[in-house]
């Protein structure tokens, strides 16, 4: 299929499949877990007590970039 195209080409080629596949998940998969927190939860030294996390606001996930671009999620 991409025999008759020169490198520059296929490059070109499987660089486009790659952001559609990327746009396509960002579709399917909005999230990403918040990297600040586990679970929405900064834990204190001890793991006893807790606060929710000021990235997230506790929910434990945030919105991937590409979701942000396309308009999805919060």
């Amino acid at each position: 299929m991409l025999a008759h195209l020169d490198p520059t080409a296929r490059v070109v080629v499987v660089l486009v499949g790659l952001l559609a596949v990327y746009v396509l998940s960002g579709f399917i998969w909005p999230y990403t877990a918040c990297p600040t927190c586990d679970g929405g939860k900064h834990r204190s030294p001890t793991g006893k007590n807790w606060r929710s996390c000021g990235k997230c606001g506790g929910s434990g996930k945030k919105v991937r970039l590409i979701s942000r671009i396309l308009g999805r999620g919060d």
